[in-house]
């Protein structure tokens, strides 16, 4: 009598395995469809270059207002970035930023990698579908594919 109970009670725990199996397939997929489509997206993000020239004692970034475009960033909270890390007198004229000083592609560059990485990518994800937003007089970067939310350093 004894053994029976024992048959019985491993029947059960098959049948309820089977049954939570099927369920957490389903359970998957909804949530995949739930998901953003960005989330799902693997497109590579490029990085944009920085097209500068330099005329006596000036370096002239000339595509500045795109660079800031292309990042979906307003171009003073680059401009200010930028100031921070070459620390010299600009202006920003005709969509260009005229910097005081010769400065290289390659160190222009490194300067924007720098930006992109801490004000463009999500720290979770990686991907450049964020956003800066107030929320409670914080500036935080939220990020549309995964929706995480990261602080961000006062420029």
């Amino acid at each position: 009598m004894v053994k029976s109970k024992t048959n019985n009670a491993q029947e059960q725990d098959t049948k309820v395995n089977s049954e939570v199996d099927l369920d957490y397939g389903k359970l998957l997929d909804r949530v995949y469809m739930s998901l953003p489509q960005k989330t799902l997206e693997t497109t590579r993000f490029d990085f944009p270059t920085v097209e500068s020239i330099i005329q006596g004692k000036q370096t002239i970034w000339k595509n500045f207002s795109k660079v800031a475009k292309d990042l979906k960033r307003e171009p003073d909270q680059l401009y200010k970035f930028i100031m921070k890390e070459i620390s010299t007198a600009s202006t920003i004229s005709n969509q260009t930023l005229v910097l005081n000083g010769v400065f290289n592609n390659y160190k222009l560059n490194q300067i924007l990698e720098k930006y992109i990485k801490s004000f463009v990518l999500c720290s979770a994800c990686n991907k450049p579908d964020t956003e800066i937003v107030s929320h409670n007089g914080v500036k935080v970067m939220k990020c549309s594919a995964c929706g995480a939310v990261t602080p961000l350093i006062k420029l």
